[in-house]
């Protein structure tokens, strides 16, 4: 199922997101916990991507896994590094498995690189590409307190506003911490014309030192 479909019922949804391992030797113990957390029949899962696509073979086998669990999953596709061929051949791979869903991301920047030099240099630009070429339902990042590389927040909304024109179906925020902020920031989304459904992404406790100040 597609998550605009998912997102348009009148029902209060739950997702989960995972993060495949950067080796084959932690592969089993990833994929055993996805699918305990998959047995909670969330509304979707999203399976992240790593830097520069250095997980991208273990995304695609946790994203196949989520579907024979009959749960709908987000596949994390990034750009940075990318060239258009092997980008095609990514869409081409979750279109063969039945992986309809993908957020799109620009991706951190490595070290000694800029933009300038790939095919992609901003996420808006792989969003027209995943559009041009398949079938998907496209997810896309947002900030509730401005991406760090955007000047103000005026301009964050018109970067944001013009990514969502280029074919994002739903948008997914960065964490945040204060309630407020995200409220605010849906508020002028919908000011500015931004229509889609925004999913608030909440990162839960998981340690006793991450309440301790």
């Amino acid at each position: 199922m597609k998550i605009s479909e998912i997102l348009s019922q009148d029902k209060l949804s739950l997702s989960f997101e995972v993060f495949p391992p950067k080796t084959q030797d932690k592969f089993e113990v990833v994929s055993s916990a996805t699918t305990e957390i998959a047995k909670l029949k969330p509304d979707f899962m999203s399976v992240t991507y790593g830097a520069g696509g250095t997980t991208a073979k273990y995304t695609l086998e946790i994203a196949k896994g989520l579907l024979d669990e009959g749960v709908t999953p987000l596949a994390h596709l990034t750009c940075v590094c990318s060239t258009k061929e092997s980008i095609l051949q990514k869409l081409n791979e979750f279109k063969e498995n039945g992986i309809e869903n993908i957020l799109a991301l620009r991706g951190d920047i490595p070290d000694g690189t800029t933009p300038s030099q790939w095919d992609f240099k901003y996420a808006s630009e792989l969003v027209s590409f995943i559009k041009e070429n398949g079938d998907f339902c496209v997810g896309g990042a947002c900030y509730p307190e401005k991406h760090v590389e955007s000047s103000n927040e005026k301009e964050d909304l018109v970067n944001l506003k013009h990514k969502v024109d280029c074919g994002c179906d739903f948008l997914t925020t960065q964490m945040f911490f204060d309630n407020k902020k995200f409220f605010e920031f849906v508020d002028k989304c919908r000011k500015a014309g931004i229509t889609v459904p925004i999913i608030p992404g909440l990162k839960p406790f998981s340690s006793l030192g991450q309440l301790e100040v």
